[in-house]
This record gives structure tokens, C-alpha cells and sequence, in this order.
């Protein structure tokens, strides 16, 4: 096995509601359509949380049920990012702020999604 050290942040993206729109989709829809329509949003709605994750310059370690796992290495990828007072960020701070600028942008996509939410 191959180990190394790496410093970012984990961010674990977690969705709620998905109990209460399968049972919602299986009464309005049907067994068999409210089955097909849920399994359509939980991969419409869990493959823009990986884009949104990957545009912010991080990787999906794993998914945990209806979460996903997600690393945000410290690292430089050459881009000029400036604080509010102008200041160029360092690596630790950029890293902080893709992480929050990922959650940010996450939450504005489920927030589309009537059913869903995410903590």
C-alpha cells in the first residue's frame, strides 16, 4: 500500500428529504413510475452535487448512502484569489474558500429541488 500525507479539507455533503419524495413519488406516481421518478432525481440531483464538487477543485472520495465524502486538498492551481481586503489568499485560504464557495453553490442547485434539502 502506498501512503501520503496531504493537507485540505473534508466536506461531507449530506441529503435529506429523499424518504419523504420516495414515499410521495410512490403515492402520486405508482409503484413502478414513482420508483423510476425517484431514481431519476436522486442521480439528476447527486451528479450535480459531483459537478459542482469537481468545479470547485475537489474530489468525491466516496458516497456514503445519499452523502457524498469529498476532499479539498490544500493545493495551488495558480489562480488569483483576493480577500476582501484585496490581499492575495494563501493555499489554506483558497482551499477554505472553494470549499465554501462548493457548499454555496451546492445549495443553490437543491434548492431547485423542492424535496430535498442538504446539512
Amino acid at each position: 500500500p502506498y501512503y501520503q500525507d496531504i493537507r485540505g479539507s473534508i466536506l461531507i455533503l449530506d441529503l435529506s428529504g429523499f424518504t419523504a419524495l420516495g414515499e410521495r413519488l410512490r403515492a402520486e406516481l405508482g409503484p413502478r413510475d414513482g420508483a423510476a421518478e425517484f431514481a431519476s432525481r436522486v442521480n439528476d440531483t447527486l451528479s450535480s452535487m459531483v459537478k459542482q464538487v469537481h468545479r470547485h477543485w475537489g474530489d468525491v472520495l466516496m458516497f456514503a448512502g445519499d452523502a457524498l465524502i469529498c476532499l479539498f486538498e490544500e493545493k495551488e492551481y495558480g489562480e488569483l484569489v483576493l480577500g476582501d481586503n484585496g490581499e492575495e489568499l494563501n493555499v489554506e485560504q483558497k482551499t477554505r474558500k472553494r470549499v465554501r464557495d462548493c457548499c454555496l453553490s451546492v445549495l443553490g442547485q437543491i434548492a431547485i429541488e423542492k424535496d430535498l434539502t442538504i446539512h
